[in-house]
């Protein structure tokens, strides 16, 4: 029975049509696992035509998660929130159920917590306990307990800025600290993955399979690095530069904590912001 042919994911093609549409190339061939070592994709002016572009994607995602970010996009994503004062970081459990109806009690409780001052409420047990008390207060369990029964980890205020005032910030992992105001945490945040075994990997294959090519590097940050997210979301410029291999054309830069922009690299340009939230619309994700 011949081998079944592995398709890219929905991150990957939606990585992939951003960088179609900015280079005005279109796929000539893609990585379906068919033969070791291929990169995720071979790019070109036409599909008759010789690859110019490689690029490789950094991020994996599962079906179920995809799924879930679909819905959580859908729902908060872009919409301002009659009622609340602030911008609040809102973590939901893997595989929560995400819908209007659900959103709205999220809304309700989030508009509950700013008019008592409560800025951060957790479902784990372990963070229940005030400081410098043995126990949990009757709220703090309260909150804890209705938290759980909507599907969240965490919920906590970023700012009450008024660009930020309004908007709620969803993720499915731990963020990583509060958000901070400025791009200062994005260069660092490719070098950081540069050096990962990952980042290596992709490096080595690109320089290794695209002799000759562009060779483009697309980044999906994790949402847990909510300051990388913040700052592309609201298309702020960072004034450093990450350390990038030569070999490499464009480092790509996006966030699943928005598909609104992402970021390009390239040394002779430095960091911009596109907008891509058409092109993202466009991929149909797959079945």
């Amino acid at each position: 029975m011949p081998k079944k042919l592995i398709q890219p994911t929905y991150d990957e093609l939606i990585a992939e049509a951003i960088v179609n549409a900015a280079m005005g190339t279109v796929r000539i061939r893609f990585d379906d696992q068919s033969a070791p070592g291929l990169v995720d994709f071979g790019l070109g002016p036409r599909v008759d035509a010789e690859v110019t572009d490689v690029l490789e994607v950094s991020s994996k995602r599962d079906r179920d998660t995809n799924a879930m970010w679909q819905q959580i996009n859908r729902v908060y994503d872009g919409h301002v929130h009659e009622g609340l004062l602030c911008g609040w970081a809102v973590q939901f459990q893997h595989g929560a159920t995400i819908g209007k109806g659900v959103s709205n009690r999220v809304i309700a409780f989030l508009v509950d917590l700013e008019k008592r001052g409560i800025t951060k409420v957790t479902s784990d047990p372990a963070d229940l306990f005030q400081a410098g008390n043995q126990f949990p207060s009757t709220d703090n369990l309260r909150d804890a307990a209705t938290a759980r029964e909507l599907g969240l980890n965490v919920v906590h205020q970023i700012a009450d800025s008024p660009d930020l005032a309004g908007r709620i910030f969803p993720s499915s992992f731990a963020p990583t600290g509060i958000a901070r105001a400025t791009a200062d945490a994005v260069s660092p945040y490719v070098n950081d993955f540069l050096n990962t075994t990952t980042g290596a990997n992709k490096i080595k294959k690109l320089a290794e399979k695209g002799s000759g090519k562009r060779q483009h590097l697309f980044i999906w940050s994790d949402v847990s690095h909510t300051s990388v997210g913040f700052a592309l979301k609201r298309g702020w410029l960072p004034s450093d530069a990450p350390t990038v291999p030569d070999h490499i054309h464009t480092i790509w830069l996006g966030s699943f904590f928005s598909f609104e922009n992402v970021y390009t690299w390239r040394c002779e340009e430095g960091w911009r912001v596109h907008r891509v939230a058409e092109v993202v619309d466009s991929v149909v994700p797959p079945s």
